[in-house]
């Protein structure tokens, strides 16, 4: 065998090693949260089962396909990508299938609605917490991803929550780990939602918001309804 067929071949154990090790970081952290968070409607959903009908649909398609295909780049540089608009758009449908080509990629992923990070976090100020603030955050920080679901829901003190929800974005930016937001606003809407300081951050340059403008998929009532409405 040659020099260069040995090189390459301890490239791939390399490879190999890595995958094999952001599997065990998966199994753990799903063994840790119960499950990858990926909604039960949504398991399986990929790009191809995403009906992109207009010149806006197949912007978004294509962003978020371009966004999985290279998210090795997108993980090392530390990318974030915001899907904001109307409901029923289907704004979950290509973030699921974002974060399940991640997965099988051999990448580490979460999805979460606001309302479960959030209360996860408060969780910890319980005298019979399981863990500490600390360990919930490490949690929510170490995924290769983070898709952050129903940004916008109404969710107790303003102030407090936002206070909470910079610790988690800003301990991802620090770390350079990706996260996904999904909501039902319009740019301006994410903004006062989550406030200038988190939006600078997921916003830096190289990431994207991809505006969903089109009407809602569920009101078509001359059509079924598909999974990807949401």
């Amino acid at each position: 065998m040659t020099l260069e067929q040995l090189n390459a071949v301890g490239r791939a154990e390399v490879v190999a090693l890595e995958r094999e090790r952001d599997r065990d970081r998966q199994h753990r952290l799903e063994a840790e949260l119960g499950r990858s968070g990926i909604p039960r409607r949504f398991l399986g959903r990929d790009f191809g089962g995403y009906h992109a009908e207009t010149p806006d649909q197949r912007r978004a398609l294509e962003t978020c396909q371009r966004y999985a295909e290279g998210f090795a780049r997108v993980l090392s540089a530390g990318y974030s990508l915001v899907l904001a608009g109307n409901p029923g758009t289907g704004k979950t449908h290509l973030a699921c299938a974002i974060l399940t080509a991640v997965i099988r990629s051999g990448h580490t992923g979460l999805f979460m609605t606001i309302s479960e990070a959030l209360r996860m976090i408060r969780a910890t100020y319980s005298p019979r917490a399981e863990r500490t603030e600390e360990e919930a955050f490490a949690l929510l920080i170490e995924p290769d991803l983070l898709v952050l679901d129903e940004v916008g829901v109404s969710i107790g003190d303003r102030e407090k929550r936002r206070a909470l929800l910079f610790d988690l974005v800003n301990g991802r930016y620090s770390a350079q780990r990706p996260t996904l937001l999904i909501g039902n606003l319009d740019a301006d809407g994410m903004k006062d939602y989550l406030g200038a300081r988190i939006m600078d951050r997921v916003l830096e340059s190289g990431s994207a918001l991809v505006p969903f403008t089109w009407s809602s998929y569920r009101t078509r009532a001359s059509r079924p309804q598909t999974a990807q409405e949401a």
